[in-house]
């Protein structure tokens, strides 16, 4: 039976679509009770690379976990890549007749009268505060429910999802019973799990590079400020190998995996792939270098577009795919971008490695909203 704490996730990057079931309590994330995770074409420029696929890869793993399960599934939380959103801030306020006591109906309303982006080709998934502000006074992180006041007004932050993004999953969604789906910004969902509300006061930029695409989040309080996305990652860096030193493609995915950019190869060092491919590794871990200057040079592009404004004294942050085993990729990303960087996981053991922070912050914030505005806008 699958009782009505448990939590269906379906999480989708640019290498993998995963499909969970957690065991949550009291809108608390526990446990992953089963998880199926399987490798598909992916995505580029915001565009499927192969639709069928998609729906075949994510009906499979969400087939295979609830085949142990009988009973109703009421709803699907699915995530929303970076390449499928788009990021509105604004601020919105409201006055009331006199002082009151500020209620969860308030700080929705105010949500909703914000939201306005219905027309076009996008649809709201989710708006979260960056700020709020009592009585005209600063701008504060602190919620204002409970507190009296008579002019109530937030820093908001809309994300919109491309609307044929809703298509794929809500057909799968209908078939397997699920009544509604609810969408959920990856980048979004990562920085509410990975970072501790302490760590979200100052103004901050989450890197997350994956196997196709590569997300650079600016985020403070609750809300995302700014989002830019490229079609750059792990398997364009293997391309390259396979380019330029003509070998298999799967055989460059084992040599990145080999090489370490923290060590120093001498020319006559010979690394021989599976295939038997002799590859001198000190040409390799040249190739994978530059290859890493044309994403560093990117991220700090899409930083300066996103009008980030950094700190010393606080780290850019890296998460995703390509940390898996790709040695030596964040000192190097922290010279070409110079300025500390640390690269950050989800904290439960078995998944507190960064190529689960998508599916793990799902399945997290998920737990916290489950039910709320099913199907629509959820104002978390």
């Amino acid at each position: 039976m699958l009782f009505t704490n448990d939590i269906v996730a379906l999480d989708v990057s640019s290498k993998c679509i995963t499909a969970m079931v957690g065991v949550e309590k009291s809108n608390k994330f526990l446990s992953v009770k089963c998880e199926e995770r399987q490798t598909y074409f992916g995505y580029s420029e915001g565009e499927w690379i192969d639709i069928e696929n998609v729906k075949n890869v994510s009906e499979t793993v969400l087939k295979r976990v609830l085949g142990s399960f009988k009973g109703k599934r009421k709803i699907l939380h699915v995530s929303v890549p970076a390449e499928f959103l788009a990021v509105v801030t604004k601020k919105v306020d409201v006055e009331y007749e006199r002082s009151k006591r500020i209620t969860d109906y308030d700080v929705d309303y105010l949500y909703q009268k914000g939201d306005d982006f219905n027309e076009g080709g996008f649809r709201t998934v989710s708006a979260t505060a960056i700020a709020y502000s009592l009585d005209g006074g600063s701008w504060s992180f602190e919620d204002p429910r409970n507190s009296f006041a008579q002019k109530l007004a937030v820093n908001a932050s809309y994300i919109l999802c491309e609307k044929k993004y809703f298509s794929v999953f809500n057909e799968i969604a209908s078939r397997l019973g699920f009544k509604t789906v609810q969408y959920h910004p990856t980048p979004l969902c990562e920085i509410l799990s990975v970072f501790e509300k302490e760590e979200r006061f100052n103004q901050q930029l989450l890197v997350d590079v994956g196997y196709l695409s590569t997300s650079v989040v600016v985020f403070k309080g609750d809300g995302v400020q700014a989002l830019k996305s490229f079609s750059y990652g792990w398997a364009h860096i293997a391309a390259n190998l396979y380019e330029m030193l003509e070998i298999p493609f799967e055989d460059a995915e084992e040599l990145l995996k080999q090489i370490d950019l923290n060590l120093y190869y001498e020319d006559g060092e010979i690394y021989t792939t599976a295939s038997g491919y002799d590859i001198p590794i000190a040409e390799a871990v040249e190739i994978a270098r530059a290859s890493l200057n044309v994403l560093v040079s990117t991220v700090k592009q899409a930083a300066e577009e996103c009008d980030f404004m950094g700190s010393s004294a606080l780290p850019v942050y890296l998460t995703g795919d390509a940390f898996e085993q790709f040695r030596g990729a964040p000192k190097y990303i922290e010279r070409g971008l110079m300025q500390t960087v640390a690269v950050v996981s989800p904290k439960y053991p078995s998944y507190n490695k960064p190529q689960f922070s998508s599916c793990m912050s799902l399945i997290e914030v998920a737990s916290r909203t489950s039910g709320a505005s099913a199907g629509r806008v959820i104002y978390y």
